[in-house]
């Protein structure tokens, strides 16, 4: 299977973990803006109700991704959810700021968790936000496999940018990164001279975090690439769909892979 993986600066290893968090932090703060995510709410019915849970795991959180408000509107839609936030390189601060900012139904676990081999302790739906691309095909098949071996649901979901406009968004998402860091930095908490220094006085942090924007959506998998991944691996009696969502703009659409199982009997008739 093809497919675009030129590197990002947040996953290389000797990218210092202060311009880290700080992408971490400007990425946390963006998600916090939208509700496009109540757009999803139906596929989360569907698997949740496969699964009989009111169980989250969310995979390669960083910080809160868009768990606070989104929880509140699978509440709101008669959903009402407990959120585990995991990571397999969990930052302290990371875990504290987001343990002391989230409701009381959202935590986040201290100790790393591995997307390919999440704990059968972790029960629950489990969802990627923003994340699955930074995992090459036979990692992402992984991720599928062991959530259908462990018989739970599992949801994959990234932006991508709608033509035609996204195009024309592709091309000036670095100025627009750039202006967005500019102008919403002031807000972001923790508030430090270092988060100043190395956006204002010296942009490392936006000229990456502009880079690694372009990457993440170039290294979008697909919907045909999430069929072609289901397609390889083994799942009985698990039901897959793949597709887009609305976002609720004219220009990003969610990109989503969603996977539950399913009785047999059931599963003939799909």
């Amino acid at each position: 299977m093809k497919h675009i993986h030129l590197f990002e600066f947040i996953d290389l290893s000797w990218y210092p973990d202060v311009f880290r968090r700080m992408q971490t932090d400007y990425l946390q703060f963006v998600a916090s803006l939208g509700s496009g995510h109540q757009y999803l709410i139906p596929l989360f019915r569907r698997a949740l109700q496969s699964i009989h849970s009111n169980e989250i795991v969310d995979l390669c959180s960083g910080g809160t991704g868009p768990w606070v408000h989104l929880a509140g509107q699978l509440e709101q839609a008669g959903l009402p959810v407990k959120v585990t936030l995991t990571d397999k390189f969990p930052n302290p601060e990371s875990v504290r700021k987001g343990s002391a900012a989230a409701p009381e139904h959202i935590r986040y676990l201290a100790q790393p968790v591995d997307a390919m081999d999440v704990p059968a302790s972790l029960s629950g739906m489990r969802t990627l936000f923003e994340g699955f691309h930074h995992f090459k095909p036979d990692q992402a098949k992984l991720i599928l496999q062991d959530a259908v071996n462990k018989r739970t649901a599992i949801g994959i979901f990234e932006a991508s940018l709608k033509p035609p406009l996204g195009f024309v968004l592709l091309l000036l998402s670095p100025l627009i990164t750039i202006a967005s860091y500019f102008l919403m930095t002031p807000w972001i908490k923790p508030r430090s001279f270092a988060r100043f220094f190395w956006t204002y006085l010296v942009p490392v942090v936006p000229l990456a975090t502009s880079w690694d924007g372009v990457i993440s959506i170039l290294r979008t998998y697909s919907p045909r690439e999430l069929t072609a991944l289901t397609a390889s691996i083994s799942s009985e009696a698990y039901h897959w769909e793949t597709g887009y969502a609305s976002t609720g703009t004219p220009v990003f659409s969610f990109t989503y892979l969603v996977g539950y199982p399913v009785e047999k009997k059931r599963m003939s008739a799909i």
